[in-house]
């Protein structure tokens, strides 16, 4: 890391409307563009402005400084109440705080414990299903057996039984809700009275979701709670005043967690196994600890600390190609930033893949490189390094999911990799499509053979 990473950098002004409509073609090589073009601290005045950053220690204080100076009061958030309503992604001030302190116990590394089994038991069918492609040498789309399974996983802790019935609609709702919040985010096109067909498409995909969670949530009042997220949520009491949720806010949480907490999770696992299949010291030291840990059975809750390493390729995977790429706040009121006055109102954006690739945290950031999250060198990295890796957000607004997720990766690929070898089809091209998530354009095809 260069000796300078501390100071902020100095504010750049892009020309007006520069290179404008890129940002709908390809918006995270506009970003790197601006980067490139003009540093670390860059002023783009367009159809939409904002002041970029790329800088560890702006982004982190925006960041800690949420609900203080900074909200997501933003144009693209805005867009994403549309799709979520006003759940913890989306939620300010004192209701997000209220929904924080009720949902945040039930995410605790000791809490999840509970879902481990579903996330075991889902795995293990995929991978039965899967032995079929492996036996007729057939090439699948791994995006899209990963959308499936992390669903499934997310549907069943959420609903437990009560997914099954519902899992087609379920997709069909999360795909129009993924295909509607990575939207462009103009204003006007934004506004749901906008008369676009994916506007309606969402309404209609919506008011779907509200009658079957009321249905649903009807269901289980008067009746004896089980043990997912949906009976924990209905049986919730606030410490302090006594108030529980109401039914639209739990629906709006358990959308949001489905679709939310899916796709970013699956867009990951998919990447570290691309990344793997291209890294194969890495992918043979992964797979002896994976057996060394289970000794060639299926992985246990009690293992998982164990497998360090596993954590590490994960990490790196996560800092190469952030799922959810791409962050903003909005100015609450006249800030300075970096030195620079920052009028109300303005947005603040940063792209954590640029953030991970840059070359004043990270050594050589291109390449995939696993040992730098080695836990037995970390007390020696810098801390303005570790303010650069930004894969759950950062401060009060860190996603509230991430042991959740963290598990279940480490499930999965413990589940995928105990029984198959993958690698990518030799017809992919290598391109990345900007969706909710950055994924594989057009998914990753792989061919899978047993171990």
């Amino acid at each position: 890391m260069t000796n300078d990473a501390e100071t902020s950098p100095e504010l750049c002004k892009a020309p007006l409307f520069y290179r404008q409509w890129e940002i709908v073609r390809d918006p995270s090589k506009f970003i790197n563009v601006l980067i490139g073009e003009f540093g670390d601290f860059v002023y783009y005045r367009g159809l939409i402005k904002f002041y970029l950053i790329n800088n560890a220690s702006l982004i982190k204080k925006v960041l800690n400084e949420t609900h203080r100076n900074f909200d997501k009061n933003t144009v693209i958030y805005n867009r994403f109440r549309n799709a979520f309503g006003n759940g913890l992604v989306t939620a300010e001030g004192s209701h997000w705080r209220r929904q924080r302190k009720l949902i945040q116990p039930s995410f605790r590394p000791k809490s999840i414990e509970n879902f481990f089994q579903i996330m075991l038991s889902s795995s293990n069918e995929s991978v039965k299903r899967w032995a079929d492609f492996c036996e007729s040498k057939t090439t699948f789309n791994l995006t899209e057996e990963m959308n499936l399974l992390t669903l499934e996983i997310a549907g069943k802790s959420l609903l437990s039984d009560g997914f099954n019935s519902a899992a087609r609609d379920i997709i069909r709702w999360t795909q129009v809700i993924n295909k509607y919040s990575a939207g462009i985010p103009f204003p006007i096109i934004s506004k749901k009275w906008f008369p676009a067909p994916l506007n309606f498409k969402l309404k209609r995909a919506l008011n779907e979701y509200r009658s079957f969670i009321s249905k649903t949530i009807e269901a289980r009042k008067g009746n004896e709670l089980g043990e997912d997220l949906l009976s924990i949520f209905l049986g919730m009491r606030d410490e302090e005043t006594g108030q529980s949720m109401n039914d639209d806010e739990i629906g709006e949480e358990v959308l949001g967690i489905i679709v939310g907490g899916q796709e970013t999770s699956a867009t990951a696992l998919v990447w570290t196994l691309y990344e793997l299949s291209h890294n194969a010291e890495v992918e043979e030291k992964l797979l002896n600890e994976i057996m060394e840990v289970t000794n060639g059975d299926q992985i246990k809750f009690s293992s998982i600390r164990e497998l360090k390493y596993l954590k590490m390729v994960i990490q790196e995977s996560m800092r190469l190609h952030p799922p959810f790429w791409f962050e903003n706040r909005n100015a609450m009121h006249d800030v300075e930033l970096g030195g620079v006055h920052i009028r109300e109102g303005s947005m603040i954006a940063f792209s954590r893949y640029a953030l991970h690739r840059n070359k004043n945290y990270w050594e050589d950031p291109e390449t995939f490189n696993p040992d730098r999250f080695d836990e037995d060198s970390s007390r020696v990295k810098n801390e303005l390094q570790s303010s650069a890796y930004l894969p759950f957000s950062s401060g009060p607004r860190i996603c509230i999911g991430r042991h959740f997720a963290m598990m279940e990766m480490m499930v999965i690929l413990c589940s995928v990799l105990q029984k198959y070898k993958l690698r990518v089809s030799s017809h992919y091209k290598h391109k990345v499509a900007i969706n909710l998530t950055m994924e594989p354009k057009g998914g990753l095809p792989v061919i899978i053979e047993r171990r």
